[in-house]
């Protein structure tokens, strides 16, 4: 008779001795639309690009957790995946954009089915954390973020419980403490049946496993409320026609830093999103806390305005942002009921609930990304009195482009403001010299806990 409870094999890759990622296609979906963008920017795909993972939890010390043999081996496993499948291949051929043509461009396709991930860099850091390092052209560089976002989070709470010497009752208590939370959250989002979302928590999920186990359970007890997930290999698996898309930060901050004239590096980033509305008709969204939502919104050129479709906020509370850029169509005579709104950062059933209850009406569309809340929402399952390590829980760690080399082979930062203080990166002159050109009322700070 199979024993009933969880164990570690049931959950990670790396207590089977398989890689936690062993398919290209377990990313999101954004990495492979700002891919086929870049590709057909020859100023921008041959920038290479310094990519660093930082923990940002000040109580986690992932190089006292994890072996760095375990480490460095789920990460050559990973660089090994030569290339996507044919049927890979197929699967991002069926996607399409709304007006029905398809997302991705042949010579994209035929890139991946080529594509080798690049060496990386690995040490150990003064905070005891790893620190890992990739330096190559932006377009043979971008995929290792999630992947190893994915793999540095699962071998967390993996080699933790070795480490703790849990039992397999004491991990299963773990296991069904976390399903319970999601049980939980799915009758606060049944009780608001207008409520839609997307599961967004490949990055920072306890591990593949459990992401799939997450979105089979909210796909299926939700199936007119979590309509999709921003992972590639899951919409595949799930039969979904196209994973939730979007783009990220990174669109912004690595052509900016091509430039120290502060004009150009306000015009840089609008003509990005312009760009990228060219590139992908339908899908034109904004993701305006890069360098301060408040600046973005009061000085956005007319055709942005007017020709976008989508807005995201990241990283300030929606309470706070959905007023702010609803004032901001309406002062450009824009009808806040033709554009969709997207809350994203640090969301759980609770507030996405409270978010759409108040703020739902102002727009034509208010839906929600969720991300570590669903897939790794294990912050005290393990109670700290019997924690000799640091927390087991989903911690803040991100991979995000930290300089980038000139075509004069001067190294210059990248630069993220956010409209949270604490999430300002890179180089301190850098971030003090956007600053001065971004300022703008309207900037919080408070803790990051993803």
């Amino acid at each position: 008779m199979r024993n009933n409870l969880y164990t570690p094999t049931d959950i990670f890759a790396v207590a089977r001795n398989e890689a936690e990622v062993d398919n290209l296609l377990n990313t999101d979906i954004y990495k492979f639309m700002m891919l086929d963008f870049i590709l057909t920017k020859p100023e921008y795909k041959d920038i290479v690009v310094r990519w660093k993972m930082t923990v940002r939890s000040k109580d986690v010390k992932t190089a006292n957790v994890i072996p760095k043999e375990s480490l460095i081996e789920q990460l050559e496993f990973t660089k090994s995946i030569k290339w996507i499948s044919e049927a890979d291949a197929s699967y991002l051929r069926w996607m399409t954009r709304p007006d029905w043509q398809r997302l991705f461009r042949e010579e994209t396709i035929e890139f991946l089915k080529n594509f080798r991930l690049p060496e990386y860099k690995i040490w150990v850091d003064e905070t005891d954390n790893y620190e890992l390092e990739f330096t190559w052209p932006w377009s043979t560089s971008i995929l290792w973020e999630i992947y190893g976002l994915k793999i540095i989070n699962s071998l967390y709470l993996y080699h933790y419980t070795k480490k703790e010497k849990l039992t397999n009752v004491e991990f299963n208590q773990i296991i069904n403490e976390t399903l319970n939370r999601l049980y939980k959250d799915i009758w606060i989002f049944k009780e608001t049946p207008e409520l839609t979302f997307s599961e967004f928590g490949t990055r920072r999920s306890v591990s593949t496993d459990f992401q799939r186990m997450v979105f089979d359970i909210l796909s299926s007890s939700l199936p007119n409320q979590c309509l999709w997930t921003s992972n590639v290999m899951l919409s595949r698996e799930f039969w979904l026609a196209n994973p939730r898309w979007t783009n990220a930060h990174e669109l912004r901050m690595i052509p900016t830093a091509l430039y120290d004239d502060k004009e150009k590096i306000v015009e840089t980033m609008y003509d990005i999103d312009r760009q990228w509305a060219n590139h992908f008709p339908g899908l034109s969204i904004l993701l305006p806390d890069t360098y301060w939502s408040s600046f973005y919104f009061k000085n956005a050129p007319k055709d942005i305005i007017q020709n976008h479709n989508w807005c995201r906020f990241d990283s300030k509370d929606p309470l706070i942002a959905i007023p702010e850029y609803v004032d901001f169509l309406l002062k450009n005579n824009i009808d806040p009921k033709t554009k969709i709104g997207i809350p994203s950062d640090w969301l759980d059933a609770i507030n996405s609930r409270k978010i759409y209850e108040t703020q739902s009406q102002k727009l034509w569309k208010l839906t929600f990304w969720i991300g570590t809340n669903l897939t790794n929402n294990t912050k005290w399952t393990w109670p700290r009195k019997n924690e000799n390590l640091w927390p087991f829980w989903s911690f803040s760690v991100v991979v995000k482009p930290s300089e980038i080399q000139r075509p004069d082979w001067k190294w210059v930062s990248c630069v993220k403001l956010s409209d949270n203080f604490t999430k300002a990166t890179w180089e301190k002159n850098r971030v003090q010299f956007f600053k001065e050109i971004f300022w703008e009322s309207g900037v919080e700070k408070k803790e990051v806990f993803v």
